[in-house]
Order: structure tokens, then C-alpha cells, then sequence
């Protein structure tokens, strides 16, 4: 379904409602292959589980609390920025819904649905060696994660279009957010609390939400008035 106002995303989004296992995932480009970081290049010329060993090494100084499996140590480097073979999901269509209108203006976005068959149990397989791709929910999480419902899919075969690697189990859809609405789209969203302040919770958030906020404060009809409350001042100040 294309998505041309929010009404059009509720009506899609609505489908979705009473089966809780759907995942959902946002890309500013529907041309864009839906595929790992570790399956696009240069990072693909290398195995990423070669890498991710080393990274691992390397890691485990700078980190408290021991992950208790590899699936959560690949989560972890996922969520640090490390080329892995996961792909990030949501559960909340909306925030799936702000990554994809966030970025390229000029391009019609698209927003992936899945509903997976399989599900990593992590005392039973282990990177590289399970053959389908499947769901993970990491249960150490970092408070980003938490914060935008995450969790994965894992991928045996990174390199491989998610459509072309999926069983015939599996359900995919995709709804289409027409690039004229991605802009008024964040605004939506805004209005009911997603953006980078609320999805991120750290001080790169603050700073990201300020910046897009005084980038279009003219948006808002009294926008002086919504900045003081922004900002945190009284009206008699």
C-alpha cells in the first residue's frame, strides 16, 4: 500500500494489530537491497564472523557485565556500530515508520513486515551455523534497543536479499511511504512522541531532537512559545 497521509498509515498498520509477532523495518530508499551490513561491501569482502572474533577480543575490556552467548556479543556489536550478519527489527510500526521518512527527502520510503518462522534458541545454534534466517530477541539489551522495541533478524548468508533468503513460512510484506510525505510524516510522528530524543534517551538524542526542532520551528504556530516550553522556561521569565 502506498502511504500518503497518516491516515493511510493507520489503515495499513491496522492490519497488523492482533498477531504481536509481526517485526517491522524502515528504509528511507525503497530501491535499497534489504540485507546486513556485513553482506554490503567492502565489509562483505572479509567473513564477518572472522572479524567479529577479533572484535570480540578486543571488547571484552570495555565491557562490565559479560554477554552470556554469542548471539548477545553480536547483538552488542550491532548496537556499537561492527558490520554484523543481524538486521534490525521492530515491534512498533511507528518507529519503523521515523527511521524510514528520516533521510532521503527525495525517495519513496518503505517499510518491511515480517512475520518469521524460526527464532534463534542460542543454546542451539550458533553464528554460522544455523541455515535459515530467523528472529532474535536478545535478553541483555542496551537501553536504545529497549527503547525502540528492537530485536533482529539473523542471517546465514548476510549477503543474500532478505526476500531471496526467506522459507516459504515466512511472510513478507512491504507498504510504501511516497517521499511527499516523509517530511509531514516525522511531524505525525513527533506529535505522538517518536523522534531522537524519545527513541535514542541519551544526550545524542537531546542534541539530534534540538537541532531538527529549531531546523523547523516555523512548523508550529506559536513556535517561540513552543521552544521556551522546549527548553524548559516559564512564560514569566
Amino acid at each position: 500500500m502506498d502511504i500518503n497521509s497518516f491516515s493511510d498509515f493507520h489503515e495499513a498498520f491496522s492490519a497488523y494489530r492482533k498477531d504481536n509477532r509481526w517485526m517491522f523495518r524502515g528504509q528511507a530508499n525503497s530501491d535499497w537491497a534489504v540485507i546486513p551490513k556485513a553482506g554490503r561491501a567492502p565489509y562483505s569482502e572479509r567473513s564477518d564472523l572472522d572479524y567479529f572474533a577479533s572484535w570480540k577480543r578486543k571488547a571484552s575490556e570495555y565491557i562490565q557485565i559479560k554477554p552470556e552467548n554469542e548471539w548477545e556479543w553480536m547483538a552488542i556489536a550491532q548496537h556499537h556500530g561492527l558490520p554484523t550478519r543481524l538486521l534490525d527489527w521492530t515491534y512498533n510500526p511507528l518507529v519503523a515508520a521515523f527511521f524510514a521518512s528520516l533521510s532521503e527527502p527525495e525517495k519513496d520510503a518503505a517499510i518491511y513486515c515480517l512475520l518469521p518462522n524460526l527464532n534463534i534458541v542460542p543454546e542451539n545454534a550458533k553464528p554460522g551455523n544455523h541455515k535459515n534466517i530467523a528472529k532474535y530477541k536478545p535478553t541483555m539489551v542496551a537501553s536504545r534497543i529497549g527503547r525502540q522495541s528492537g530485536l533482529f533478524t539473523a542471517h546465514p548468508k548476510p549477503e543474500v536479499e532478505l526476500s531471496k533468503g526467506l522459507t516459504a513460512k515466512d511472510k513478507l510484506e512491504v507498504h510504501i511511504i511516497k517521499a511527499a510525505y516523509k517530511r509531514q510524516m516525522l511531524f505525525e510522528l513527533n506529535h505522538y512522541g517518536i523522534n531522537k530524543l524519545t527513541l535514542m534517551g541519551d544526550l545524542d538524542g537531546l542534541s539530534s531532537h534540538m537541532c531538527w526542532t529549531l531546523e523547523n520551528r516555523r512548523y508550529w504556530a506559536d513556535h517561540d512559545e513552543f521552544m521556551r516550553e522546549l527548553s524548559g522556561e516559564t512564560a514569566n521569565k
